[in-house]
């Protein structure tokens, strides 16, 4: 049968990592796989989940990552094991394993040119190109990742996202080749004639307030200097909270983004909680999920209703290219706060549902070339029928 697309989608909530592994894969195998993937909770023990996730599906190319929450076939859920696997002949994908150390070397480069051609020889002429990333946001070398995609890529789309550690920032991690890796990024090059489109969910008003990042440690992401005041001081001051009533966390950090602007479009430049540090963070300092440096400017901004505007976009994107076969997804962490502190999860989860949204709650989410925070990031791959009855 030509033109078909089957999506199988699945879920565990056992605690006992042989169980929920044995439950993920009873609910995702098919026979000539072109994409399996999962989402794991950091509850689970990591080295014991990865030997039965090698063991049950050996071979099938089998990728994921560590996540702050998954976004499930049932919804917005956490502390589970959960992913989907496609057979299609209108999808083909594939993917390889980059140490983000030497991803700028010709070895590297070599690796993505014969990825690229794996995939393209065997799509069809009416096949569209794109890559599916997952990068460890707490790592400066994310935007140089991003970078030899593009180049390499020809600036074709690209999106992804940053795994996450859970609520307390732990560890992240992504998986392939049967193991779990601190120090790699996952490039996954996807070839498909469905109709797709890539996209971004933000929920922000830009406040007439700006600031200047005075005293930079670029490589660390860290600000020690605000409009010149040390960079608790100086980030209290922009949104007239007395530092004394300042409490830093991530739930206050969700609600007082910073933002760059960039062709009149915000992008938040999120800041990580005492308890993600990574070292090296003084007291009055303040680390960055994604890239910063010294002399830009950074509009304060206020977070909005999300739940209109979440509901708004997905409508739009299945008017445009008909009814979601899938979309893949990373939300941030912060927007999963933001959406408790407005009550709205459970329609935000609907939403989700009726789409097929899969993916996780990270870090960072990824959008060509840029690396941005507090945002929902997608590919929505829609319905071949549905798109053309529009034309």
């Amino acid at each position: 049968m030509k033109g078909f697309f089957n999506l199988k989608q699945g879920v565990s909530q056992s605690k006992v990592e042989l169980e929920a592994v044995d439950e993920l894969y009873a609910a995702i195998y098919q026979e000539d796989i072109q994409l399996a993937v999962f989402f794991c909770s950091v509850d689970y023990d990591l080295p014991t989940l990865e030997i039965a996730l090698r063991e049950k599906f050996a071979g099938i190319k089998l990728i994921g990552c560590t996540t702050a929450g998954e976004l499930t076939a049932e919804g917005m859920l956490e502390g589970t094991l959960s992913g989907f696997s496609i057979n299609s002949d209108q999808f083909i994908a594939d993917h390889d394993v980059f140490d983000m150390e030497t991803i700028e070397s010709e070895a590297s480069a070599e690796k993505l040119f014969n990825l690229q051609q794996r995939v393209g020889t065997q799509a069809g002429d009416d096949f569209q190109p794109l890559s599916w990333v997952l990068i460890n946001s707490i790592d400066s070398k994310v935007e140089r990742v991003l970078g030899v995609v593009d180049r390499r890529f020809n600036s074709m789309p690209v999106v992804g996202g940053s795994p996450g550690g859970g609520d307390y920032f732990a560890p992240t991690y992504v998986y392939a080749n049967g193991c779990f890796q601190a120090n790699s990024a996952i490039v996954s090059y996807i070839a498909t004639s469905l109709p797709f489109e890539i996209f971004k969910i933000d929920d922000f008003d830009e406040l007439p307030r700006r600031v200047v990042l005075t005293e930079v440690d670029t490589a660390r992401r860290i600000v020690t200097e605000i409009d010149g005041l040390p960079a608790v001081e100086g980030y209290f001051e922009a949104f007239g909270v007395p530092a004394k009533q300042g409490t830093l966390g991530a739930d206050f950090y969700a609600s007082h983004p910073l933002a760059a602007k960039v062709a009149g479009d915000l992008y938040v430049r999120a800041i990580v909680p005492p308890v993600g540090h990574k070292g090296g963070v003084e007291s009055d300092g303040l680390q960055f999920f994604c890239a910063i440096e010294e002399g830009m400017v950074l509009s304060t901004v206020k977070t909005k209703g999300s739940l209109a505007n979440f509901k708004d976009k997905f409508s739009r994107l299945q008017a445009t290219n008909g009814q979601a076969n899938l979309v893949l997804a990373c939300d941030c962490i912060y927007r999963k706060f933001d959406y408790r502190m407005q009550d709205v999860t459970a329609e935000i989860t609907n939403v989700m549902i009726d789409n097929n949204v899969q993916g996780f709650h990270g870090y960072g989410e990824q959008l060509g070339v840029m690396s941005v925070n507090q945002t929902f990031t997608g590919v929505y791959f829609g319905t071949k029928d549905g798109a053309d009855e529009r034309a």
